[in-house]
């Protein structure tokens, strides 16, 4: 519900800091190039990139947080395409458009085949979510929207696994994190 997300933006928006989990995996990422976020929320993740001269598309269903994104690019000078779309009603990205693909802390399957095939040849996707991994009790999210345990290397098979963790981290909603970043084969 778009209505929820829009009071969780305004909430937290002054919190704009990169996730911790993408910055330790900076030196794993490509040098530069086009960058899609997928569910980019406040764009905390894309305002980081698009400082380290990244050109990026940052994608959510709430206005709200786009709105956010978008002032702060615009305080800070930053070149940032925000899209409006709900990826649950129109799951479309093109195909080959980015060197870079992020998402976290959001996780649709039926999604997947087009978030693999929007990586160029070569290109990276970081994906950190929540996830039923590790000795944590799982909390209040749906069972839709948690990871099984070596999910995210079955979703990548055949691309380089650069760095993968799941169940090492409690998540503050309750169960752990998973994380991966893949290259796709060239």
């Amino acid at each position: 519900m778009v209505a929820n997300w829009d009071e969780r933006w305004r909430q937290r928006e002054g919190d704009l800091e990169p996730d911790p989990w993408l910055v330790a995996s900076a030196d794993l990422l490509p040098v530069g190039g086009a960058c899609f976020d997928i569910a980019c929320g406040r764009g905390r993740n894309a305002l980081w990139l698009a400082e380290r001269g990244w050109r990026v598309t940052g994608i959510d269903k709430s206005p709200v947080g786009l709105e956010i994104a978008a002032r702060e690019a615009d305080r800070k000078n930053l070149n940032l395409v925000l899209r409006q779309q709900d990826l649950e009603r129109s799951p479309h990205l093109p195909v080959g458009c980015c060197d870079l693909l992020l998402q976290f802390f959001y996780l649709q399957r039926s999604l997947y085949p087009a978030l693999l095939a929007a990586v160029r040849p070569g290109g990276v996707a970081v994906v950190r979510t929540f996830s039923l991994a590790g000795p944590f009790a799982a909390g209040g999210l749906a069972r839709q929207f948690l990871l099984n345990p070596g999910e995210l290397p079955e979703l990548f098979a055949g691309w380089e696994i650069l760095r993968h963790e799941e169940g090492l981290e409690a998540s503050r909603k309750g169960g752990s994190l998973a994380g991966i970043v893949a290259r796709k084969p060239a």
